[in-house]
């Protein structure tokens, strides 16, 4: 066998490898393409892997609801379903009345509804021997007001109102001779509403002659009854009667046409007819 010179190296690397037919052009072809994309792969890979969660994240993010109006909440609580009620005004509703009855006569009212709980106005007359209108504030408060999908409501709240006649020294000045505070209880379905008052009566027992209207004290009695309304949400007709259980009782009837107007209220305001 022939010996190799002592100086004398063997070749290594790829080149040598070519030479001796261990490594072809196309192993060379794949190494390279290889070592590409692993080189791309790194070079790329957070950028893209940070891309991906970026987009992940935004899609993921959610959506704020655009910003309401500071009275968007009161005026969809002023647009809810109400019952059509006997005792107390809806928002913005304006109540003008004529009643006749005893022992007042007649007596006219004027009252106008504000956030569906507060009714406020005044009553007045005038009659025969009068130097002047009789008139004196009224005003009901609705604590609680409800009505089902079915259109029964139930309403609980209190008013207040005075009995216009006897009036105690009309040619002085007016002062009711009678006021009442009544708690109500009012159940209401399509066309009627009805219900109970019940609470104190404010009024005035003579000391000695009953004629004489100036001698007199103050004395909380027992004062309540039942009322009744038919009629849509513009036009009605309510009935009332009440007693007030003093040293001498007092028997209010009365029986009233009232008229109803949209003049600031945030339900639609519909038509006579409605209901």
């Amino acid at each position: 066998m022939p010996r190799s010179h002592p100086l004398s190296f063997e070749p290594r690397g790829p080149a040598a490898a070519i030479e001796r037919g261990l490594l072809t052009i196309p192993h060379v072809m794949q190494a390279l393409l290889a070592l590409s994309l692993i080189s791309s792969t790194i070079r790329t890979g957070p950028g893209a892997v940070g891309e991906t969660h970026s987009e992940v994240a935004v899609a993921q993010a959610p959506r704020r609801a655009p910003a309401s109006s500071p009275g968007a909440g009161l005026h969809r609580y002023l647009q809810r379903p109400v019952p059509r009620s006997a005792r107390f005004l809806d928002h913005g509703v304006i109540s003008l009345a004529a009643a006749g009855g005893t022992p007042h006569i007649y007596r006219l009212d004027l009252r106008v509804g504000l956030f569906d709980h507060v009714s406020v106005g005044v009553t007045a007359n005038w009659l025969p021997g009068q130097r002047a209108p009789q008139v004196w504030p009224v005003g009901a408060i609705a604590i609680w007001r409800w009505r089902g999908v079915s259109g029964l409501g139930v309403e609980v709240g209190g008013h207040y109102r005075p009995v216009l006649f006897p009036s105690v020294d009309p040619e002085v000045h007016f002062v009711p001779q009678t006021q009442l505070g009544l708690a109500s209880v009012v159940l209401s379905s399509g066309l009627f509403s009805a219900g109970l008052d019940f609470g104190a009566a404010h009024t005035r027992i003579p000391v000695v002659d009953p004629n004489d209207g100036l001698s007199f004290r103050r004395r909380a009695v027992f004062g309540g009854g039942a009322f009744a309304r038919v009629g849509n949400r513009r036009a009605g007709l309510t009935a009332d009667a009440l007693a007030v259980l003093g040293p001498e009782p007092l028997l209010v009837f009365e029986l009233a046409v009232e008229l109803r107007f949209g003049a600031f209220e945030d339900r639609p305001r519909g038509g006579w007819r409605e209901l």
